[in-house]
């Protein structure tokens, strides 16, 4: 595999001549920068951090991190206001476009010459375990993986970081919850490259699996999935934001890997499917599928996602509180559009069901139970009684459960919430198919197919 691991690396390693750019480029804002903060009485000092620093950075993601560490002594409103008006000023003195996003704090993101380069405004902390907010470890990662991974190593994390977008697990954020870039440079720090990776994944990992390089002892304060100590804080769990679902959607990957380690694994798979398709596995499977469509504000990701899950999960949760079994859920984006997708059982239920009430042996309740409900009758030890049911079909509870007066019983996103009661749109999937376009038929197939990522 060593040829093919050197071809798949001249395809996504960038060149020298690049990252000599890339790094003459990083220095010139670094000087912009301290220049102009020393002009306003402001002693900074600039780092550029993340996989650029690292030499962990695929090809063609020109993304340059550039963190300003400010003295403890400055307040955050100070931090905040200095960081902004620092990254706007260089932004503007080389002619670029600037947007404001959001972390721990606001921060700026500049468009230059074909780079996307985050401002970013941190504490500078000698001690990591100590830090004012989450962005001030990000100096201490870059220098820790820099004098702990060798240059060879530095290509097998990018081996990793390939194989891991190609298999759909790469990412820590919440679209994703997958791993994060730090967390695959730590696994190439402790075994060294990415065939023994994969094999301890295939191999040996399984629920709480824990890795901790410098032995701090403190895996035993975690109870995730995955557990990789912080070489730079030994109380934070590097794989907190990797979810049990992505955690073994890599395993499996790993050992489909082991079994045919091919070249196709390191390459994005296409979705070839039609509309005739996706009706044809909907109807073989007899279920009765809806999707829920609704316009969500352009929000970042980490933002508008958790409140796309939350909805999904509630809807889910309503559902069977009604009677409704859902199968399988699920839930994309396209554009500014969420489609929620619910597959049940059955769609329609009869107009009565039974509601158990208490046992015999309980005089004062089955009093009760009997003053509520006259018609209850004995069925074994228990009484029971003939309920009329609130909904008898999928569309009458969705269609009610979201207007104003009852959507209180969802636990919604506060911006999917609003959305909703101006206007949804709810599908029954065929009707669906018949106007989609080509990326949700993808979706839809993903949904069906969600071993499709992970196997070649």
């Amino acid at each position: 595999m060593i040829s093919i691991y050197n071809e798949i690396l001249d395809e996504i390693k960038p060149s020298d001549e690049r990252r000599s750019e890339v790094l003459e480029f990083s220095d010139e804002i670094k000087d912009i920068i301290t220049t102009y903060a020393k002009g306003v009485g402001v002693d900074i000092k600039c780092y550029l951090v993340g996989s650029v620093a690292k030499k962990t950075s695929l090809k063609n993601k020109a993304d340059i991190d550039i963190f300003m560490a400010f003295n403890t002594s400055y307040s955050d409103d100070e931090l905040k206001d200095y960081g902004l008006d620092f990254g706007r000023h260089c932004i503007n003195t080389l002619g670029g476009t600037s947007e404001i996003r959001y972390a721990s704090h606001p921060y700026i993101t500049g468009f230059i010459n074909g780079f996307e380069i985050d401002f970013v405004p941190c504490y500078d902390i000698e001690d990591a375990s100590n830090i004012k907010s989450a962005v001030d470890r990000t100096i201490h990662h870059t220098k820790y993986i820099k004098s702990h991974i060798t240059d060879t190593e530095a290509d097998e994390v990018l081996l990793l970081k390939k194989f891991m977008r190609s298999v759909n697990t790469y990412g820590a954020n919440f679209k994703v919850s997958g791993f994060s870039g730090y967390l695959c440079e730590l696994l190439i720090a402790h075994y060294h490259s990415f065939d023994a990776v994969i094999d301890a994944a295939a191999n040996m990992w399984s629920y709480g699996f824990e890795i901790d390089l410098e032995d701090y002892g403190t895996c035993c304060n975690f109870k995730d999935p995955f557990i990789v100590i912080d070489p730079v804080d030994k109380n934070r769990n590097v794989a907190a934001a990797l979810t049990l679902q992505k955690y073994n959607e890599f395993i499996m990957a790993a050992r489909n890997y082991q079994s045919n380690p091919c070249r196709e694994f390191f390459t994005d798979r296409n979705v070839n499917t039609t509309a005739g398709e996706i009706s044809e596995i909907f109807t073989n499977r007899a279920t009765k599928c809806y999707i829920l469509s609704v316009d969500v504000p352009d929000l970042p990701d980490d933002v508008i996602y958790p409140q796309i899950d939350k909805t999904t999960k509630s809807f889910k949760r309503v559902s069977e509180m009604y009677d409704f079994n859902v199968i399988k859920s699920g839930y994309y984006m396209k554009d500014n559009t969420v489609f929620m997708i619910f597959e049940y059982e059955v769609d329609e239920l009869s107009n009565i069901k039974i509601h158990n009430g208490p046992k015999l042996s309980d005089k004062i309740n089955c009093e009760n139970f009997k003053n509520k409900y006259p018609d209850a009758y004995i069925r074994g030890d228990k009484l029971i009684n003939l309920s009329e049911r609130k909904y008898t079909t999928v569309v009458d509870m969705i269609n009610s459960i979201v207007k104003k007066e009852n959507i209180s019983i969802l636990k919604l996103g506060k911006n999917i919430k609003k959305e909703i009661l101006k206007d949804y749109k709810l599908f029954n999937v065929f009707e669906f198919i018949d106007s989609a376009e080509d990326e949700d038929l993808r979706n839809l197939y993903l949904y069906l197919n969600e071993n499709y990522n992970i196997e070649r």
